[in-house]
């Protein structure tokens, strides 16, 4: 049963802003869920990212629209006083259907959006609204993919022994470009990732620092389907980069596939075909040359098939990782309206069956509900947050589908 309480906000630059809250699943699972509010973006939530404890960064499509949704104790939603235009402020016109938005890795509430903003790629990075601007390229192919990484110090004279703080490395058509230093050198450090000299199409990045080591080694998911991984001591700078290792996937990533790090030596793998809804969950030990597949991935039969994946994130919750899922042309009560499937992670890879479905309780036509996931840290603990189309769900209670709590209440005062 869903109930629903509406809260309209007097202050005028909420004043088009609805928010709902309802018991989705029979005091189960709590949910707040924030309509489009009051900023000039033709497809606000395209794209979602955790920004700090209870701050969640929204970007809007059409007109380019960065904007930050607040939660308070009680799990009630505000819209932050940094609603950032990009195209007035940074030259970003409009955004690709499913522009990459990055969470630092690292102990800050750093984030990086990377568009292509006319004449070059741009990536905007900071936290609080408070973005810089890095050109990396001119002239460049369409951004395939993007990662965090923790570059090695620097060799360059009167820089030797510097290390860059984390900075987004991103591959556009068949180079990747860096942009971990400020302003020296110039231009910021390119290097084309090759496979016995023919170069990769990466569509998906990812970082992992095995070891002792003090940076990151970088992962490529290829056009082809192989998993690379290159060592970091190559983006001081480079023509042609070979692997130190790969694996064939045997599945071919389309554009908006992810690598997500779940620890120093295992990743996820979430592809999905440009063509078709055929996609894949699967977890890799990177740790061990080459790297090797952990357990079957979900739904497989052979050949990897799992339709209609095209999102995911990771969550932690009371010491067990989960994998949260979004499949946003789902069917739901006839509906193609979208859904969130949430799969246990373990020692075997990840569980066939989904642990919990979420939907909206009223689903509508072509909701796109799942188009884009993230966690949020909140009160100590991780939530999960929904993107629907210009509607985000936040999940501050959760239970799974055998009656045990994901996580607990959240919210304080409840």
């Amino acid at each position: 049963m869903r109930t629903t309480i509406w809260f309209l906000l007097a202050a005028s630059s909420l004043s088009a802003c609805k928010w709902t809250e309802f018991d989705e699943l029979e005091n189960e699972t709590w949910v707040t869920s924030t309509q489009k509010p009051n900023v000039n973006s033709s497809d606000w939530g395209v794209a979602i990212q955790r920004g700090g404890d209870g701050r969640l960064v929204v970007i809007g499509a059409g007109q380019a629209i960065y904007s930050e949704l607040l939660f308070d104790a009680t799990g009630t939603s505000s819209l932050a006083p940094t609603t950032v235009a990009l195209d007035a402020q940074y030259g970003v016109t409009n955004l690709d259907p499913q522009p990459i938005l990055l969470a630092s890795p690292g102990n800050t509430d750093d984030i990086a959006l990377i568009v292509n903003g006319g004449s070059s790629i741009a990536v905007l990075a900071g936290t609080q609204g408070k973005l810089d601007l890095h050109q990396v390229a001119a002239q460049p192919s369409t951004v395939d993919a993007a990662t965090y990484l923790q570059a090695p110090p620097r060799t360059d004279v009167g820089h030797v022994g510097e290390v860059p703080p984390l900075q987004p490395l991103v591959a556009a058509g068949d180079v990747v470009l860096g942009t971990f230093y400020a302003n020296v050198p110039n231009p910021q450090p390119t290097c084309k990732l090759t496979d016995a000299g023919t170069s990769i199409g990466a569509r998906a990045l990812g970082a992992v620092r095995v070891g002792a080591s003090t940076f990151d080694d970088v992962l490529a998911w290829g056009a082809t389907g192989k998993l690379y991984v290159y060592p970091g001591s190559v983006f001081h700078g480079c023509t042609m980069q070979e692997p130190t290792t790969s694996v064939d996937t045997k599945f071919l990533p389309g554009h908006g596939s992810q690598i997500l790090t779940l620890d120093a030596t295992h990743v996820l793998l979430q592809g999905h075909h440009d063509g078709d809804d055929d996609s894949v969950l699967q977890v890799y030990d990177v740790g061990v040359t080459p790297p090797v597949a952990v357990g079957e991935p979900v739904g497989a039969g052979g050949t990897v098939v799992f339709s209609k994946v095209r999102t995911a994130a990771i969550l932690t919750s009371n010491g067990t990782r989960y994998v949260v899922a979004g499949l946003p042309a789902a069917t739901v009560n006839t509906q193609v309206a979208g859904v969130v499937e949430i799969f246990k992670i373990t020692a075997a890879g990840i569980d066939a069956l989904s642990a919990v479905p979420l939907a909206d309780a009223q689903p509508e036509s072509n909701q796109a509900f799942g188009r884009a996931v993230a966690v949020m840290p909140f009160h100590g603990k991780q939530v999960i947050a929904v993107a629907a189309d210009n509607e985000i769900f936040v999940y501050f209670r959760a239970q799974l589908a055998d009656g045990t709590s994901l996580y607990d209440e959240t919210r304080q005062g409840r």
